[in-house]
């Protein structure tokens, strides 16, 4: 059964490619589509992750995951997100996002979470060029890159798996409910 975020990058995938017979280049809506439909792709494909990491997997929970789900904001996705982008955790979240196992001292950020980081950041500042600047021109070549890499980030993402990996997820997903912010005692 394929997720909402598959049948996205399906989508976008379709969007680039020529019918039979086609010549010459593709229509500007179409690569404009497809760059906005993988964006969509990978912010779906987090908030369903987010969705099961804060609220659980069984299909009974389903609305449930729907209902937060409507609690996310883009901004608030990617606030978070920049957090965690360097390699190091920005140190204004390093102790909530700390696993327990990790060494004392600057919290290196793992690199399936960098680089998901950046290729959302990447994907929604070109979904807003295409969605919002029709005086930015994007290629067939564009779109095809960030189907790309919004696959690759959420596949590398799916195959952090370790137990560090696995509990380190939960906090970056409690972090994007929060909008990237925490309120921070004095």
């Amino acid at each position: 059964m394929s997720t909402y975020d598959d049948d996205l990058l399906d989508a976008a995938n379709r969007l680039t490619l020529r019918r039979s017979g086609q010549r010459g280049k593709l229509s500007a809506a179409r690569i404009r589509r497809s760059v906005s439909t993988s964006y969509y792709a990978l912010f779906h494909f987090i908030l369903e992750e987010c969705g099961i990491r804060l609220i659980g997997v069984h299909n009974d929970l389903r609305r449930r995951r729907r209902i937060l789900a409507r609690t996310f904001t883009h901004q608030g996705i990617k606030l978070a997100l920049d957090k965690v982008r360097g390699s190091n955790i920005d140190e204004s979240v390093a102790e909530f996002i700390r696993w327990p196992n990790a060494l004392p001292g600057p919290l290196p950020s793992p690199i399936f979470a960098r680089n998901f980081a950046k290729t959302f950041s990447d994907a929604q500042s070109q979904r807003h060029d295409a969605d919002y600047d029709l005086n930015k021109a994007l290629t067939a070549t564009d779109a095809r890159l960030i189907h790309t890499r919004v696959m690759d980030a959420i596949a590398e993402w799916r195959d952090a798996k370790s137990v560090d990996d696995r509990d380190f997820k939960h906090s970056p997903c409690m972090l994007m409910l929060l909008k990237g912010q925490l309120r921070r005692e004095g």
